[in-house]
């Protein structure tokens, strides 16, 4: 049982834990890596193989959602990592991210006190078995016009972010870290930063769509493990053209179905986000859960 710290030094061990048992949309290394710098510190706790993967940040510790483990052990690799965390660490908080259903099972446990969940998000997942790239009949007739309108109006294409220099890509990064408000705020927006300066080592799919010549979006993620599903962990637009941010979406979905991905994941969402990411009609909406773990006195 151990906090790892150095991440980079236990790549391989991460790695393993992670192919083992693996499931959920945040379960990549490079994702924890991404993480790492501006105050806030990746960590991997481990036990036997299993794992649970976190970030601490002036002595507040944050699990990713998904611990590392067969279903019937997560709870007891859950409470392992906090003994270990309250017996070395002594965490100013710690919270968990994970489903409505697991929180109930987490409140069976004795030692730690589970208060009410402070805030939602929402996950919407899309099946691409059924994605059709022409968008037929009137479900379709918005998104197609706009699709249509930027095509007819600009040369635009999707290109692979490798064919871009960084400066550009820097650019249309500020121009979305601009955009958000206190209402939409990043969280730790290191992890664009760094997935930039290390030329999207780690992430599939970087693509780019070119409006007249300016690059105007980003995207790219990674296979969920033991699925045929994609998490699309990026989503920058630089807003300069109407449409850019849903045509961005299109060419990735026409892109995914193209590499064989049965669904796609576009992430965590609150309820402003959620609504542009329902013109693409999810086929599901998970939701997820935040919330603090404190012990009993």
């Amino acid at each position: 049982m151990q906090l790892i710290f150095d991440i980079k030094g236990k790549k391989k061990l991460i790695e393993d834990s992670i192919k083992k048992y693996g499931h959920g949309v945040e379960h990549n290394y490079w994702n924890l890596k991404y993480l790492d710098g501006k105050g806030t510190k990746s960590v991997f706790f481990e036990d036997k193989g299993m794992g649970i993967m976190c970030i601490n940040y002036s002595g507040i510790w944050e699990m990713l959602p998904g611990i590392l483990a067969p279903e019937e052990k997560r709870l007891w690799v859950l409470e392992k990592f906090l003994d270990c965390l309250f017996a070395e660490e002594n965490p100013k908080k710690v919270f968990v991210q994970d489903s409505v259903e697991y929180r109930k099972k987490i409140k069976t446990m004795k030692k730690y006190k589970i208060p009410e969940y402070s805030r939602k998000f929402y996950l919407p997942v899309y099946n691409l078995r059924d994605w059709d790239r022409a968008m037929p009949g009137k479900k379709w007739k918005k998104l197609r016009n706009l699709r249509n309108k930027l095509y007819s109006e600009h040369k635009a294409e999707f290109v692979p972010c490798r064919n871009i220099g960084k400066q550009k890509l820097r650019e249309i990064l500020h121009s979305w870290k601009k955009r958000r408000n206190a209402a939409d705020s990043l969280w730790q927006e290191q992890f664009y930063d760094n997935v930039l300066e290390n030329n999207f080592e780690g992430i599939e799919n970087a693509r780019s769509l070119v409006v007249d010549g300016i690059p105007c979006t980003i995207s790219g993620g990674w296979k969920i493990p033991k699925s045929s599903s994609y998490y699309s962990a990026l989503g920058l637009l630089n807003y300069k053209f109407e449409g850019i941010g849903e045509v961005g979406v299109i060419e990735e979905f026409n892109l995914l179905k193209g590499k064989g991905y049965e669904h796609v994941n576009l992430g965590q969402s609150d309820k402003s986000l959620l609504d542009f990411k329902k013109k693409f009609y999810p086929e599901e909406i998970k939701e997820e859960v935040l919330f603090s773990i404190s012990k009993n006195k």
